[in-house]
């Protein structure tokens, strides 16, 4: 097991260490390309770009270098005199980002305004989204640039991978640029569950003369949310008096009157209880009862209020993080991965 461990890891560095120097081949293809086009060696140029755009798209240029392959290598073309070739490579650079502009401060008017001619004829969208993206749903919301080279009538849909609908983000023109976000809810209005979506852009009527449409994978996980923790009860004063005293009183004044109509026939067998001691055994039994009266507990007013005051507060914060959690319980928190966009299979279209 750890010997196929290792052998996997040696692999995928390997593969990685390949397409670095895949990349860095590509990209010093293009700067001698462009040392040729700036020396004036066209045919050399044409071949040096030429080869650096055919290089493996997994491993060649990114897509910020190639449109500054493409740009360079219609220039050459057109000062070759291969203008349909020249038109071709403005063709692939309109396609690859319909915004995308030659700088005018390098390339002539020649070159530009031929760019300008290609782009007006060349309908093509395209869909920028950022590659990760954390979202709260119904408060946050994941941003999708579309760009169109011309006039486009588009529809932006989220789907689910199989193709199965999720939610219809717009429907409508984009002159140039529009951001269309989504929230992460479904057309039902429930968060998205984890899984693999897609983001399509495409054209609401379909020609073959018209834009391809283009999508972008997204990579969806939910993330639970954390509630808040009950805030702890606070601790009460005391709001009566303790009940002891006026229990001990009691039971003193009882056992005092007990004591004294019992006592005298204990010491004195024989003798039967007069009227005069049941009489003083009544009266201590008496001051009892008035004892325990005169100290049964009472209201402390300070300390009610101080709990009552207490008590107010402590309920407002049950309810503010009772609040808190139904809402961060109905808002869920999204991480969307967006993948490399592509043109939709021609099924999604």
């Amino acid at each position: 097991m750890a010997r196929t461990s290792l052998v996997l890891a040696l692999s995928l560095l390997l593969c990685g260490a390949r397409v670095v120097c895949a990349q860095s081949s590509a990209g010093e293809l293009l700067g001698q390309g462009v040392r040729k086009y700036q020396a004036l060696e066209y045919d050399a140029a044409a071949a040096l770009l030429e080869r650096s755009l055919s290089q493996d798209p997994a491993a060649g240029l990114p897509d910020s270098l190639r449109a500054r392959a493409l740009t360079y290598l219609a220039a050459t073309e057109l000062f070759r005199g291969q203008r349909d070739s020249a038109m071709a490579a403005f063709r692939q650079l309109v396609m690859l980002n319909p915004r995308y502009r030659p700088d005018e401060l390098i390339f002539p008017p020649q070159v530009t305004n031929l760019f300008q001619e290609v782009r007006r004829a060349t309908r093509a969208i395209a869909v920028a989204v950022p590659p990760v993206t954390e979202l709260r749903t119904r408060s946050d919301s994941l941003p999708a640039r579309v760009l169109a080279s011309s006039i486009a009538d588009v529809v932006v849909t989220v789907v689910h991978e199989d193709g199965t609908p999720v939610r219809e983000l717009y429907r409508g023109p984009v002159a140039d640029s529009l951001l269309v976000k989504w929230d992460g809810l479904t057309t039902g209005g429930a968060p998205a569950d984890d899984g693999r979506y897609i983001l399509q852009v495409t054209p609401r009527i379909p020609t073959a003369d018209g834009p391809r449409a283009r999508q972008v994978v997204l990579d969806v996980k939910k993330v639970m949310p954390d509630t808040l923790a009950w805030p702890p009860e606070p601790t009460f004063l005391p709001d009566r008096t303790s009940r002891g005293p006026a229990f001990r009183s009691l039971a003193a004044g009882l056992v005092a009157g007990a004591a004294a109509v019992a006592l005298p026939s204990i010491v004195a067998p024989g003798k039967d209880a007069s009227g005069a001691r049941f009489a003083v055994g009544a009266t201590v039994g008496v001051a009892g009862f008035v004892g325990f009266f005169a100290r049964k507990p009472r209201v402390l007013e300070a300390n009610a209020r101080t709990n009552a005051s207490q008590r107010d507060a402590w309920k407002k914060k049950l309810d503010a993080v009772r609040a808190e959690n139904t809402a961060r319980l109905h808002t869920i928190r999204l991480v969307v991965r967006a993948g490399s966009e592509t043109i939709a299979e021609r099924g999604s279209e």
